[in-house]
């Protein structure tokens, strides 16, 4: 797997179309990168990439520093950060601008790309996206604390059954838990700290064309949340649309829906 350093960060990534788009694509194939939530991976979005990749669209997806593959090494993080790794990982493959897609906490970093780094974002896709809030920068710094002295296995053990949808199936919940067992301990402590202490984002500053995927069943991600989110970013190309049934982990437990999503909203782009 191929990896880049970016702000002294070795960042793993992986690239649908190392030399570029397919010289057989049309003008409608655009170039995307993917930023993972909390306790994920890179691999979260591979059960969507085919609704994309089968329309000749470059899809990039990396793992942040401090998560899965790339190797927490002591550096604090922040959602500041961990956008500037992104504009960096599109500096090192020479991308001028993609569309960019995150899920819960890589959410909140897709919206702070829109709004600060407008030149580099061809569009927004905010997969359940957290909005910076007391009660969640509480919960954060409370998993914080467990992580950093039990380990992930309280994670592990939690969250497969908690944040997913009444009808998530059993083996959606048991990579969940792998993914959440691959962390580095001290690396997901600091992620959580980043997103307890995240910026308010003016999300007004969003004037790209902006997609939010949001799940009925999701309490990671209030419906609440996305719509405040959604009716203040101000681009006149916007969608809201909520999966039936769904939870937080909305890749894995709808990647039909939510593959087809993004690759229609992307023909709009």
């Amino acid at each position: 797997m191929p990896t880049v350093t970016v702000n002294n960060h070795q960042i793993h990534y992986a690239d649908s179309h190392p030399d570029g788009a397919p010289a057989d694509s049309d003008s409608h194939a655009h170039t995307f990168i993917f930023i993972h939530g909390l306790g994920s991976s890179q691999n979260y979005y591979f059960p969507i990439l085919p609704y994309l990749t089968s329309q000749s669209h470059r899809c990039i997806t990396l793992d942040t520093y401090g998560a899965a593959r790339s190797t927490y090494t002591g550096d604090p993080i922040s959602i500041g950060s961990i956008a500037a790794d992104v504009v960096g990982v599109l500096d090192a493959l020479h991308i001028a601008n993609a569309v960019v897609v995150g899920h819960s906490m890589g959410g909140l970093v897709v919206t702070l790309l829109g709004a600060e780094y407008p030149d580099r974002v061809k569009a927004v896709v905010a997969i359940g996206p957290t909005h910076p809030s007391e009660q969640l920068a509480t919960v954060m710094t409370q998993r914080s604390d467990i992580v950093s002295t039990a380990g992930m296995e309280p994670m592990a053990n939690t969250i497969p059954n908690g944040a997913t949808g009444p009808n998530c199936p059993a083996l959606v919940r048991s990579f969940i838990r792998e993914l959440l067992l691959g962390q580095n301990p001290q690396g997901y402590a600091a992620l959580c700290r980043a997103i307890a202490t995240a910026p308010a984002i003016d999300y007004s500053a969003v004037r790209a064309p902006f997609l939010l995927l949001a799940g009925e069943e999701d309490k990671s991600a209030s419906m609440q949340g996305c719509r405040h989110i959604f009716d203040r970013v101000s681009s006149a190309n916007k969608r809201l649309e909520v999966l039936e049934g769904v939870g937080h982990w909305h890749c894995l437990e709808a990647p039909e829906e939510v593959g087809r999503a993004i690759a229609g909203f992307a023909g709009g782009v």
